[in-house]
This record gives structure tokens, sequence and C-alpha cells, in this order.
């Protein structure tokens, strides 16, 4: 835990990472907020200080994994460079992201407690297509600019990232497999901008 933080935002980072523990090991609703305080070594009403019920707390899990979603630079689209190169950067943005053990542990969290609370899965998922709106721009881009075919850029977008997902997140995320060493990684992300390319490149262009 970073120790330049005050002493009541080390609390709430222990109270997060007390939630996702607990969460991930009873599930949401389980938990208790006893529980959460015990685990977090605070007291009781140092938590509800900080969290007035644990859907505030689960929605704070939310938030913290689509900043993680978000992190880093959301690549603008580039005229002068290849729309190989600038893929490349995408994927290895995402892959990154993937293989934090952190999300993935949120990423268990909300799949399990968004099958019982639809309302819950529906704010998930409206966050969660927001952080994949930078490839959406730049395939809106590349469209204009004549380097691919048309096509709705959401739905090439869910394509591309959903080829390195298949590899590199599902199962991880159910079956627990290990995440693609290095040199792996670097081929699925290759071979999904390979793929991607072959079908929404335009001709003679790079």
């Amino acid at each position: 835990m970073n120790k330049n933080l005050t002493l009541r935002e080390r609390k709430r980072a222990a109270i997060i990472d007390a939630a996702i523990q607990e969460f991930r090991e009873k599930g949401f609703q389980a938990t208790s907020m006893d529980a959460l305080a015990a685990r977090a070594e605070v007291s009781k009403r140092t938590v509800y200080n900080h969290f007035a019920s644990k859907e505030l707390l689960f929605q704070e899990l939310v938030q913290q994994m689509f900043e993680v979603a978000c992190a880093g630079d959301i690549y603008a689209y580039d005229k002068e460079m290849s729309l190989k190169e600038q893929l490349m950067r995408f994927g290895q943005h995402k892959m990154e992201l993937l293989q934090s053990q952190r999300f993935l542990d949120l990423a268990r969290i909300l799949m399990v407690e968004c099958v019982h609370d639809p309302k819950l899965a529906d704010e998930a998922r409206q966050r969660f297509e927001q952080s994949d709106q930078g490839l959406d721009k730049w395939i809106e881009k590349a469209i204009a600019d004549g380097r691919m075919k048309p096509v709705e850029p959401a739905y090439a977008a869910n394509q591309f990232f959903g080829l390195i997902k298949a590899s590199a997140f599902w199962p991880q995320l159910l079956m627990n497999h290990p995440f693609p060493d290095a040199q792996a990684a670097e081929f699925i992300i290759r071979d999904t901008v390979e793929m991607f390319l072959s079908h929404y490149e335009k001709a003679g262009t790079n």
C-alpha cells in the first residue's frame, strides 16, 4: 500500500482490498460488513463512514475496474502511421490490462454478482462499453480516411478485443488457465491484428 496516503486513504484502500477478497471468496450476498471490517482491520463504524452500504462498496469496485480499464493513453488515430502498428498498440494496452490480477479478481466478482442482480449487470455493462470506445473512435477515423472498409465501429472493436480475450481472458476467468507468457501474448496480439486487417483494411493502403 502506498505509504504517501493519509490514514483515511489507507483505511479506505484496506476496506476496498478486503471487499475484493471477501466478495471473491464468499460472494456479495454472503459477505457481511462485520467480516469486511475484520479483514480490513478497522472498526465497523469506519467501514460505514466510507461506504454507507455494501451496494455502494460494490459500485466503488465497478468504478475502480472501469478506471483500470481506461488507464493509460487512448491512442489517437495517426494517418502517417501504419494501421498495423497502431492496432498493435491497442492490443498491447488491452493485454496489459487483462493480465492484471486485480482486474481479473474484479471481473470474477462482477461476473458472479451480475447473474444475481440484473441492475448491477446493466450498470457494469454500460461502464465497460465506455472503456473500449477509444478503438471505436479510431476505427471511425480510419474509415473516414479511406483506409478501412465501412463497418459499424463498435461492432468491429468488439471483434478485435474479442479475439484477444478468447485466449487471454475467458480461459483465465472461467477455467483458471495460466496467462500466456510474453512470447505467446505477443503472438496473440499480432495474429489478432493481422486477422482483423485482412478483413477490414482496404486494398492498397497500409
